[in-house]
């Protein structure tokens, strides 16, 4: 091979580590929420407050943040921060940076786990599926968790998560609390404590107090 040709193939592997360089080190614009559906296939940074946060079965994370009057699902594709992610709290303010793809008709934000930051703790509520994931960490704790009403009953009823993958027995300490105001599928936060049922083998909430979200 000539000096020219050397030459050639050395600007072009200079040229590439630029580019990588580039792609590690710039920042991707920042997009508000109510604007991500105008960067569909661009990577950006938005920011939002966490209404939901799901598990699959599968070990995905999928969570909704909303802002400027808009929702916005997050898909998360790494588990590099587990820990940090069960961390997060509803009402949370997060900055996050990803991909804006579509998925089923609705633009959501694909995320890497260690793509995120907490840019304003919003609160101490759980998630029905954190707690899920390991309820012996909330055992015998005072706890608030935010989910979905399910199954009512007349001294129980049933929290889930947004997609049903994580349900969460909740039981009345006392008889005068409106249980009958609840409807299937709305969106409460229920704050009691924790325990696990030896007797039955299984965990529960014993309900103080709970409040339909805004």
């Amino acid at each position: 091979m000539d000096n020219a040709g050397k030459i050639v193939i050395i600007f072009s592997l200079v040229g590439v580590g630029i580019l990588y360089s580039l792609s590690v080190f710039v920042t991707p614009p920042f997009v508000p929420l109510d604007e991500v559906a105008l960067q569909e296939g661009s990577v950006i940074r938005t920011r939002g407050v966490i209404t939901d946060f799901s598990i699959t079965k599968s070990g995905n994370v999928l969570m909704k943040i909303e802002g400027n009057q808009t929702k916005l699902p997050i898909f998360v594709t790494s588990w590099a921060e587990r820990g940090r992610l069960l961390n997060l709290s509803y009402g949370d303010e997060i900055e996050v940076e990803g991909r804006v793809e579509i998925y089923r008709g609705e633009y959501e934000l694909v995320v890497s786990g260690n793509a995120m930051k907490k840019v304003m703790p919003g609160s101490n509520i759980s998630f029905v599926s954190q707690i899920g994931m390991h309820p012996e960490e909330y055992e015998g704790r005072r706890i608030q968790v935010v989910g979905y009403a399910d199954e009512i009953y007349k001294r129980v009823f049933y929290l889930r998560d947004e997609r049903g993958e994580y349900r969460l027995r909740v039981k009345l300490m006392a008889t005068d609390m409106p249980i009958l105001e609840l409807q299937k599928g709305d969106k409460i936060i229920a704050d009691g404590v924790f325990s696990y049922d030896a007797k039955n083998m299984r965990y529960e909430l014993n309900l103080v107090a709970f409040r339909h979200c805004e």
